[in-house]
């Protein structure tokens, strides 16, 4: 299906780069830390037959760029707002990966009215949500990352997006509790995200479901693509408008 390739002019000069494909009711896709929207390759084709779908870039990812001197969700959760209103989108569905997840619970806590269904695949909102393995390996990436940016301008963006996976999202428990749109939290069972954390925002998110699924891990979307595209289809097809 014919894909337009845009890209939308921030306040502060950034690009944030998406492409635009199929047709009804949009749906924003939002990957994981250091990805880009080509992470979703194997959801477009299904998603698209059914929906609007924009495959957003996030600041500083892919072909997006960052002209502000940090990275946070909130900053990140304006562009896709900015997008939305160049679009003329007064309500989408989203779909996040990891910190596109908490780009999703983020965007929902500033922007409720924008915001009509979550799928959060892998989301957290503490970085004790995260498995300790995990937790460690992300800061000896950092440090080495950061002594590399030290030399490179390609590294000092990797080690300015790597920061957001080292801090807390800023989205709290009374947000969590805000939240009113249906919701399904997506996990496989040997997430890095701990089980307990993704069963919190299950329990904490008003009108969430929960699905968790054996044998998948942090990829399940690209591993196991048709079991992903079919958990994502039923909810949306059970919650349709």
């Amino acid at each position: 299906m014919k894909k337009e390739k845009k890209a939308a002019t921030m306040t502060d000069g950034s690009q944030i780069y998406y492409e635009k494909s199929g047709q009804g009711f949009p749906l924003f896709l939002l990957h994981g830390n250091g990805g880009s929207g080509k992470y979703f390759s194997k959801q477009v084709p299904e998603l698209e037959k059914n929906f609007q779908v924009f495959l957003v870039d996030s600041r500083g990812h892919g072909q997006s760029t960052n002209n502000a001197p940090t990275l946070s969700f909130r900053l990140m959760a304006e562009d896709i707002q900015t997008i939305m209103l160049l679009e003329k989108i007064r309500e989408a569905d989203f779909l996040g990966f990891s910190d596109g997840a908490n780009l999703a619970m983020t965007f929902a806590s500033q922007y409720p009215d924008s915001v009509h269904r979550l799928i959060l695949n892998a989301g957290n909102t503490t970085t004790n949500g995260v498995r300790l393995f995990f937790q460690l390996a992300s800061y000896i990436q950092y440090f080495v990352v950061s002594c590399l940016s030290l030399f490179s301008l390609k590294m000092k963006r990797i080690a300015t997006s790597l920061k957001l996976v080292l801090r807390d999202t800023g989205v709290t428990e009374s947000e969590l509790t805000a939240i009113s749109c249906p919701t399904l939290i997506l996990v496989g069972k040997h997430d890095i995200i701990k089980l307990k954390h993704s069963m919190y925002l299950a329990k904490t998110i008003p009108n969430a479901s929960f699905v968790l699924v054996s044998g998948q891990g942090h990829g399940f979307a690209r591993k196991n693509p048709e079991r992903f595209n079919l958990e994502i289809l039923k909810f949306l097809n059970e919650t349709e408008r």
